[in-house]
């Protein structure tokens, strides 16, 4: 059985039910959550996105939630809030969302959480840093819980043809993983001494549904848990200003992607070995990612590739004698 996947059901089942006894069912799914949770919903946004013509999907952070909340949250809409503990203005989300009539569900890693107890539903995952070691765990996390809600739905509200081949990749994934992660421990280590003085980094890539790693990567592990200057660039957007800056001194951390918007990161690839000189990549499918049909691939580059580049900068972090668990401001101060 695929990890956290029969909560997920039994959970969805009952969301599904009280959807029929509404007039016009469901129509909008709302994804809401800070930082990197709300990163981890960017998979499930883009699989709904892409492959649902019947179900109107969007992503809003929490604070920007509470005080412009759509006109689309009501009867016929699910708000799925996102946060391990009880992020105060996720919970703060979900009251808002209540008080409108939404259907709620609470993603998080507790189930006595206050997240877990203000909303309607809640569906719990694993939510310590051991996940990254344990390759059975690589999808029994905020985004791989989101993206098998997200599949669900597919199924259920636009008859989805791949579900099958979906679950088999869930069942896959974690032997993938576990080979990537052998694969690049001798590498992190060469990346940890290669980049560990550079004071300013890109991430670049990963279009499509893996945006959730470079996005992840940029504001989580450069920023918050690494004090360094990063930007995240869509591999599409780049040359439209970022590829300005580029140069043979600037770091730049490229995630290559399989499935249809791999072009994107190619691309981005010829300019860097070009011009660039101070990059580093990371390829979905030189990790194996392709061993999963090709239906659905596209979907898993982020549960692949968000464990793998932090790996990558965590070993960077030893290097400097800097811990991923280092914070300056968060949780010391009001704010």
């Amino acid at each position: 059985m695929i990890k956290g996947m029969q909560e997920v059901t039994d959970v969805m089942e009952q969301v599904k039910a009280q959807f029929e006894k509404v007039n016009g069912g469901l129509k909008y799914v709302v994804f809401v959550a800070c930082g990197g949770s709300l990163a981890s919903s960017y998979p499930a946004r883009y699989l709904l996105n892409a492959e649902s013509t019947n179900l109107s999907v969007f992503g809003y952070n929490s604070n920007e939630f509470v005080h412009a909340t759509p006109k689309c949250v009501g009867k016929n809409s699910l708000v799925i809030c996102t946060s391990t503990k009880a992020t105060a203005e996720t919970v703060e989300a979900v009251k808002t969302a209540k008080k409108l009539g939404a259907v709620t569900i609470g993603l998080t890693g507790y189930a006595d959480s206050l997240t877990a107890k203000t909303a309607e539903y809640y569906i719990t995952y694993y939510h310590a840093d051991e996940w990254y070691e344990d390759a059975s765990l690589v999808h029994y996390n905020s985004q791989g819980t989101a993206l098998k809600v997200a599949f669900w739905l597919l199924k259920e509200y636009d008859h989805y043809q791949n579900y099958e081949k979906a679950l088999e990749a869930f069942e896959k994934l974690p032997a993938i993983y576990a080979a990537a992660h052998d694969t690049m421990k001798p590498i992190s280590v060469q990346f940890g001494m290669r980049y560990k003085d550079d004071t300013v980094f890109n991430v670049l890539g990963s279009s499509g549904a893996a945006w959730e790693a470079v996005y992840s990567d940029a504001f989580c592990f450069f920023q918050e848990m690494q004090t360094v200057h990063c930007v995240p660039i869509h591999s599409g957007e780049y040359f439209h200003g970022a590829f300005e800056t580029t140069d043979a001194s600037l770091a730049v951390l490229l995630l290559k992607s399989v499935g249809r918007t791999r072009y994107l990161d190619e691309r981005a690839e010829r300019f860097l070995d070009q011009f660039g000189g101070h990059h580093f990549v990371v390829d979905a499918k030189e990790l194996g990612l392709d061993q999963l049909d090709s239906s659905v691939a596209e979907y898993f580059n982020s549960l692949l590739l968000h464990p793998i580049s932090k790996q990558l900068i965590a070993a960077m972090g030893e290097v400097r004698m800097h811990p991923m668990t280092y914070r300056r401001y968060m949780w010391k101060f009001d704010y």
